[in-house]
């Protein structure tokens, strides 16, 4: 999958980038205003259109109807990033066209008639703009866009209307977020045209520091300024990350040292870690694998641990139910296995 390539460095925290475009249908209703029937025919009917797209893009994909998939599965794909938590638990006919590697997907008649995603690890947005616009022209090839000279892209949602275009990038910032003037920096940027939310919580309570970057309108802004705009901000919070780390580095080597050494110990010898526990520690691991303060030999697998040890995930791997405890003695287990080796 594409999320066991990340690879962190001192100077560079970024995690992932993601494009996400939304389209909707100029022939039909929006997908809240459809008949499940309609829906139903609309998801057939777009999945059938769009079958030779993995021979006339050269994209490996395979198509699934969501409202057929186990909500365990759906929930396993919400904290794979590749739906929402509406579309996790959406009942309505619902289709997707997914990549092997998990990096893009069509969601049909979800939010939108169209939710077309295209992820990767790194700072890549314009890569990543270049090749869903790539897929955008393919489906609009096929259907005719709701488009409004004025406004742009017409969608369910006011603030997805214009380019129709959501940019976001993912860093990762265990220092910035236990300096006192982070909630501060987090409302200053907001100036900036961006908004900041943690992934696993909020400010403080974000466990696994992780935090996405992303432009909360698209209209009356070109994708250029929305791309430019989203990089311009993660490389300043990326900045500011390595200056604070940097300094704890050279005034508190040993004590970051040892924290990371107790972080690895607990990983690879717990029997039971809640999810808060699992983040922060992998969270301490990853800061001190790209710091230099400890070597692994599967320390590119980090931030797949922390995908992977998100409890529909560990269901969805045991394929049985489970109580809390019980998920807890899987997720210890789960990560012990895949921890890696100190070197």
């Amino acid at each position: 999958m594409w999320y066991d390539n990340v690879s962190l460095k001192t100077d560079y925290n970024y995690i992932s980038s993601r494009i996400r475009l939304a389209r909707n249908f100029d022939d039909a209703l929006f997908p809240d205003k459809l008949s499940d029937a309609q829906a139903g025919q609309l998801v057939d009917n777009t999945i059938f259109e769009l079958s030779n797209m993995s021979t006339d893009l050269g994209i490996h994909t395979s198509a699934k109807i969501l409202d057929r998939v186990s909500e365990i599965d759906r929930m396993s794909m919400y904290d794979r990033k590749i739906l929402n938590m509406t579309l996790a638990k959406k009942k309505t006919p619902t289709g997707i066209i997914l990549s092997d590697d998990e990096d893009i997907s069509v969601v049909i008649n979800g939010d939108d008639h169209i939710r077309l995603q295209t992820i990767s690890v790194g700072i890549t947005l314009y890569d990543l703009l270049e090749r869903a616009n790539k897929i955008d022209d393919y489906i609009n090839e096929h259907f005719e866009y709701a488009f409004n000279e004025k406004y742009g892209y017409l969608t369910t949602y006011p603030t997805n209307i214009g380019t129709g275009l959501r940019a976001a990038i993912v860093l990762h910032l265990p220092a910035s977020t236990h300096s006192k003037g982070f909630s501060k920096l987090v409302s200053n940027v907001g100036r900036f045209g961006v908004s900041i939310r943690g992934l696993h919580g909020e400010g403080r309570e974000n466990f696994g520091s992780l935090f996405e970057i992303s432009n909360p309108k698209t209209l009356g802004i070109s994708e250029k300024e929305i791309v430019d705009t989203v990089i311009k901000v993660a490389n300043q919070l990326n900045a500011n990350e390595g200056k604070l780390r940097e300094s704890l580095i050279n005034e508190k080597r040993l004590e970051k040292q040892d924290e990371v050494y107790k972080s690895y110990g607990v990983l690879k010898y717990a029997r039971k870690l809640s999810l808060k526990d699992a983040l922060s520690f992998l969270s301490s691991l990853m800061m001190g694998t790209a710091d230099g303060l400890i070597e692994l030999t599967n320390e590119s697998k980090i931030y797949a641990l922390m995908i992977g040890a998100q409890s529909s995930n560990l269901l969805k791997m045991t394929g049985r139910p489970l109580n809390e405890d019980e998920i807890d003695e899987i997720r210890a287990e789960y990560i012990r296995e895949n921890i890696g080796d100190l070197k």
